[in-house]
């Protein structure tokens, strides 16, 4: 049974989540808006949190089920210690996580058409993965480095996808979709922030989102006010703050999808 279904008839939509560690916890804010409106999900893309999230639409998980892992689950829990020469934290415990929650499907067997992204390490290039183990892909989009691990795939290297295109509105627009609903976790800041966790945080947000061009590219584009609210720490405010976005570009998304 699909994730979402619409009490409209519209167009296709692709929803692209974008990476942002924590931050990701706005993503589900964003989902619970837009099963509470009806809006039916016709194919989903991200980037590392992106990916975790967006893997989960795609199998069909409910928007209750992803609320109640979402506050369970710490990226703490994901890492495991252990020291190599290219980092010194594993993610396969994420690995592990996503092959248990999702019954270990390949891209083929979710309900959604699905991809997330990782990072060439010798090329600095995007791959976009759409095939093979969804687990093992996730995995490889949330391996931020250089703290954890790369993960190696047919002889190569590869890390988080934030590095190439934090952002993926075109390889979404490349699964059939007509309209294209983006939300970008990393937005501008009025003040500076509090603490240098803070500041890193910021300046890596900015670089993240230009590694994807212009996110403007998407029909409408959602970007939470995280920024205002950087904080050290696992924050569920996040999840408030996601639906506050949401609902303002909700009449947005319901025009481009011939809702009016």
């Amino acid at each position: 049974m699909p994730l979402m279904t619409s009490k409209h008839p519209s167009k296709r939509l692709g929803l692209v989540l974008s990476g942002g560690a924590t931050f990701g916890l706005a993503h589900v804010g964003v989902l619970q808006v837009l099963e509470e409106a009806g809006v039916r999900i016709d194919a989903v893309g991200g980037t590392s949190v992106g990916a975790v999230i967006g893997a989960a639409v795609a199998a069909g998980k409910s928007v209750r089920e992803i609320t109640q892992v979402a506050y369970r689950i710490h990226w703490l829990h994901l890492a495991r210690p252990h020291p190599h020469r290219y980092g010194f934290i594993s993610f396969r415990n994420l690995e592990r996580l996503m092959k248990v929650w999702l019954g270990d499907p390949d891209f083929e067997d979710l309900q959604l058409p699905f991809l997330c992204v990782g990072t060439d390490v010798l090329t600095g290039e995007a791959r976009i993965f759409r095939e093979g183990n969804v687990a093992r892909a996730v995995r490889i989009s949330a391996s931020v480095p250089p703290v954890v691990i790369p993960a190696r795939v047919e002889g190569r290297y590869y890390v988080d996808g934030g590095f190439s295109n934090n952002l993926p509105i075109q390889p979404v627009q490349s699964l059939g979709v007509d309209v294209t609903l983006a939300v970008n976790l990393f937005g501008q800041a009025s003040r500076m922030p509090p603490n240098y966790f803070a500041y890193a945080q910021l300046i890596l947000g900015h670089m993240l989102t230009r590694t994807a061009g212009d996110p403007n590219r998407a029909t409408v584009l959602v970007t939470p006010n995280l920024a205002q609210s950087l904080a050290t720490r696992f924050n569920r405010s996040y999840i408030a703050m996601g639906r506050e976005a949401m609902k303002a570009k909700l009449p947005a998304l319901q025009q481009a999808l011939g809702w009016a």
